[in-house]
């Protein structure tokens, strides 16, 4: 019984109705009456909170409003923070290439050992058991007009090379040591009389006009086609940084500085794109 009182207690608590009436101020006419229970007003309430809702998430998910939310980022900034990201990690790599290189200047300079280093993404690493050397039909006849075209143009290729590549003796002497990768020697000795004038062997900008205790007077001139020439254990150097150099002009004079000379002569270097080449293969000394 007691249980069956308190239920009808709870129910008639919910069920009980109440009367909203709306009155005209001025006339205290009854205009209206609204009837309500506290469950409607529980449900009506609900439903209202329900429906609150729907209509915020539509709105942060759907609408153009969720741009403006905080901590909501649009796809325009999105965007734009990849391709500053690409473009970090583009200056990145450029910047370490850039210090490599001039790492490598200073070193020919001084005249020790250069770095070679390359980036891990621009090698690629392939396996033996991937690599197929089975000759297509359609590979040879590729290479058949590849080797037709290369033979009918061999000889305007070889004009603009000799054209290209064309450079002066730095000086008139007799070649006392030869270009060796092996030894760290990446230039070719040559010695002449006292006090002869070292040239240009092409045109170019001076980029380097220094003493250092290794390789004592050094001038170095930078040249078309990532060229650049390097003049070595100079007695006096002629020509200052920023100096514009035409071909065979004369920009120093034969020496014996420097801590790795060993008598009166020039110890000439050619680079390109940051790697040491055999002088002998561009000059006829």
């Amino acid at each position: 019984m007691e249980q069956k009182s308190f239920k009808n207690k709870i129910v008639n608590f919910f069920n009980k109705k109440f009367r909203l009436v709306v009155i005209n101020d001025e006339t205290l006419e009854e205009e209206g009456f609204l009837k309500l229970s506290r469950s409607n007003i529980i449900i009506l309430a609900s439903t209202l909170l329900i429906f609150a809702f729907v209509i915020s998430f539509c709105i942060i998910v759907y609408s153009p409003l969720n741009k403006h939310l905080p901590g909501k980022s649009s796809e325009l900034v999105q965007k734009e923070l990849v391709k500053l990201t690409l473009k970090s990690d583009s200056l990145a790599s450029a910047l370490s290439i850039s210090s490599l290189y001039l790492s490598n200047i200073e070193s020919i300079v001084k005249g020790n050992s250069i770095s070679f280093e390359y980036l891990d993404d621009s090698l690629n690493k392939i396996e033996n058991s991937e690599i197929n050397f089975f000759k297509s039909k359609e590979d040879s006849l590729l290479r058949l007009r590849v080797e037709k075209e290369d033979q009918s143009s061999i000889n305007l290729n070889s004009q603009r090379r000799t054209k290209q590549f064309l450079f002066f003796p730095p000086i008139e002497g007799i070649v006392s040591d030869s270009f060796n990768l092996e030894t760290n020697h990446y230039g070719i000795d040559l010695v002449a009389k006292t006090g002869a004038r070292i040239k240009s062997i092409g045109e170019g900008t001076v980029v380097v006009s220094d003493w250092n205790p290794q390789t004592g007077y050094v001038i170095g001139i930078q040249h078309s086609e990532n060229f650049i020439s390097f003049y070595k254990h100079c007695s006096v150097l002629l020509k200052n940084v920023g100096d514009v150099i035409t071909t065979g002009e004369h920009i120093a004079i034969i020496g014996n500085s420097g801590e790795l000379s060993t008598g009166p002569h020039l110890h000439f270097e050619l680079w390109k794109s940051g790697s040491p080449l055999d002088p002998s293969l561009y000059i006829s000394f």
